[in-house]
């Protein structure tokens, strides 16, 4: 794109056609420069939809006659598609020519965070956040940069002054903690962490608690937390509408399924329904777009949709083994157990080597009391996926149920090595030692079970109220 002639013709759109005194002159025509570096080159788009080259053209187009608008239409477009270095470019002419709008500087901070250059990042959320003090995650990029900074005195400040103004805030908290965390102030951390781990239910906190603990000399809790953070949930994002509606404009099918799971994680069922459907208009024929919206349905217990998706999955990709793996699951969850047993067939010629269908296949066998042969499925289950211990607690139950406890409690064991401090395996052993009267193996048992977050309240109860039937004597 030639600059000359889009300078001056951006000159006349800022003057109307009227005031043509000097100094308007030379503001329109020092605006219109801006707007000129504010354009960037238009990037290889012959690969994307056709939708996405439309916009980008439709918007070229629109630069002379409405100039901003234009610029802040490309800025969404190529943030929204990763076009990084051109949305950056965009948002440093938006940012001189509406100095007053927050949008900009946010957006353009987080592209410029994400590349690593928080000196310039910091300087627009300071700019952001003078700009709109109220829109909390702004503050929140404010004080995690400062945090990447090592500037933790002005952190916990920013996040201190979040926590007045919202004190449910868990991000604001969290930052606290890492800042007292950093100083090694560790009973402070442990006040703030433990609470917020709890509420979070491990989303939050439960990297900085370990160390906590451990510095603390709290040995037997920081066990207990490394046996759960397996199956932790994983870290999230706070949400931040600003830069997560840009999804709306996004034509890269990667990008959606990742913004659907973001909002499933949020528990924003809608909009990780909404962002999947945008997916899928741009790729019908991907299995595992149409797998994704089936879980959604699943979760939501519209089991008609979920099986027409898992279905759909299967048609579209039958070596996909999750498909057929929730197939199953749903067919059997809505009452249709002969379909349930077509699609484990089928699945399992598909994906002979899917250590769960087998486990599927060993479970359903199991219920339907034929355990010895479920015995070579449970095994081949675990032979293709050793290092989780489902398999091998199915295993071991069927092992006990056919009085081969000794092989039982060895599978148990072989669990826990997969999955150290797994709760499943730690009551099985627990209650194992209560039934054989070996009290000092029983206590050292449920002692681990009860330093394991993840067993629930009903389990811990049941099993102290078996200690205390059999010895005597409540468990201490």
């Amino acid at each position: 794109m030639k600059k000359t002639p889009l300078v001056l013709g951006l000159v006349v759109a800022l003057l109307g056609g009227g005031a043509t005194a000097g100094y308007f002159w030379q503001r329109a025509q020092q605006r219109a420069e801006v707007f000129a570096a504010a354009i960037p080159v238009v990037p290889d788009l012959s690969n994307w939809p056709a939708a996405m080259r439309q916009r980008v053209e439709a918007a070229e187009r629109q630069l002379a006659d409405r100039p901003v608008e234009a610029l802040a239409e490309l800025a969404r477009l190529y943030h929204a598609n990763g076009f990084f270095a051109e949305a950056a470019q965009c948002y440093t002419g938006l940012e001189q020519l509406e100095p007053d709008q927050p949008r900009w500087f946010h957006q353009h901070a987080t592209i410029l965070a994400g590349y690593g250059d928080t000196a310039p990042a910091l300087a627009r959320w300071e700019r952001a956040v003078a700009l709109a003090p109220d829109y909390i995650p702004a503050r929140l990029r404010l004080a995690d940069v400062y945090l990447k900074r090592n500037d933790f005195a002005a952190a916990a400040k920013e996040y201190r002054a979040i926590l007045a103004d919202q004190p449910d805030e868990s991000y604001a908290t969290l930052g606290v903690a890492r800042c007292e965390f950093e100083a090694g102030r560790w009973e402070q951390a442990r006040v703030l962490l433990e609470p917020l781990v709890a509420k979070t239910n491990y989303q939050l906190g439960y990297d900085l608690i370990v160390t906590v603990y451990e510095r603390l000399g709290m040995e037997g809790p920081a066990r207990a937390i490394r046996g759960r953070m397996r199956e932790s949930g994983a870290y999230r994002d706070p949400v931040d509408p600003w830069v997560d509606n840009l999804a709306d404009d996004c034509f890269d099918v990667y990008r959606l399924s990742l913004a659907s799971g973001a909002a499933q994680r949020n528990n924003d069922i809608p909009l990780a329904l909404r962002r999947i459907e945008q997916a899928l208009a741009l790729a019908p024929d991907q299995a595992t777009v149409h797998f994704q919206r089936a879980n959604l349905y699943l979760d939501t217990k519209a089991y008609s949709k979920a099986r027409q998706g898992y279905e759909k999955c299967t048609v579209l990709k039958p070596d996909f083994s999750d498909g057929w793996v929730r197939l199953a699951y749903v067919c059997e969850t809505v009452g249709d157990r002969a379909a349930a047993e077509r699609a484990l067939a089928e699945g399992l010629r598909n994906c002979p080597n899917s250590p769960g269908l087998h486990l599927q296949r060993a479970r359903w066998l199991v219920r339907d009391k034929r355990a010895e042969e479920a015995l070579p499925a449970f095994r081949e289950s675990i032979r293709l996926r050793p290092n989780e211990a489902d398999a091998y607690l199915g295993l071991a139950t069927a092992l006990i149920g056919l009085g081969r406890n000794a092989e039982g409690l060895a599978a148990v064991d072989q669990a826990l090595v997969a999955e150290p401090e797994h709760p499943g395996a730690l009551g099985i052993r627990t209650f194992d030692a209560i039934i054989s009267g070996n009290e000092l193996a029983a206590r050292q048992w449920l002692q681990r079970v009860k330093n394991q977050p993840r067993v629930t309240a009903d389990d811990l109860t049941r099993l102290t109220g078996a200690f205390r039937q059999q010895f005597g004597r409540a468990f201490e």
